[in-house]
Formats: structure tokens, sequence, C-alpha cells
């Protein structure tokens, strides 16, 4: 009896038309408020019902969180956001809980925002 081999990002739960070979795209239920998450292993999630234009506007801003993470100028904790604006800066911690998170005026959401 013949068999059909499923298709890679059924396998994997990826998103077949957003993903890249670097960044995997993954769908999820997020909330109402979160649109998209960068995620220190490169993959990126994003909301499930975003239209095409929402998807691709959110995963540009993502791929920035991603490339500042690879910079080393932004990481997370559960509690904690760690930013530095550039080799020169120094380090800040945030309060997560303290933040308005996805606020244009943190600067790592500016400089997201602005790309």
């Amino acid at each position: 009896m013949p068999f059909k081999l499923k298709d890679k990002s059924t396998l994997f739960g990826y998103d077949k038309q957003t993903s890249t070979f670097d960044t995997p795209v993954f769908e999820k239920d997020l909330g109402d408020q979160v649109m998209a998450e960068a995620n220190r292993d490169g993959t990126i999630f994003i909301n499930k019902g975003l239209s095409p234009k929402q998807k691709e506007d959110a995963i540009e801003h993502e791929k920035v969180h991603l490339n500042q993470m690879h910079q080393n100028r932004l990481d997370y904790t559960e509690n904690e956001i760690i930013w530095k604006r550039d080799t020169k800066s120094p380090m800040k911690v945030y309060k997560r809980q303290e933040l308005s998170e996805g606020d244009a005026n943190l600067e790592w959401e500016n400089e997201a925002y602005q790309s």
C-alpha cells in the first residue's frame, strides 16, 4: 500500500509561507495583545489569525529583535529585559512587569519600528 510523505512544515509545525532556512516561524495563540515574539533560539512565533500583511510586518519587526539578540544588545529572562544600545553603552536591566512591552518608546522597540 503506497503512502505519501508529509511535508517538513507539517512534521515540524512551522509556517511554510513565512519561514526561511535560518528563521523558522511558528503560528501560535499569543493572546489578544501580542502579534509576534522573537526567541533567542532564532525562531519567531506569530499570532494565529493575522492577515498576510500583518504577518509580514510582524516578522520584519521581530527579525530586528533577532538581530539585536545576535549582536548581544538585547536579551531577556522571564522577569527582565536586558538592553545595550551599542558597544560603548552600559547595559540596562528593565523589570518586565514595569514595562509596556511593544511600546515604540522603548529603545529596542523604537529601533525595530523604524526598520
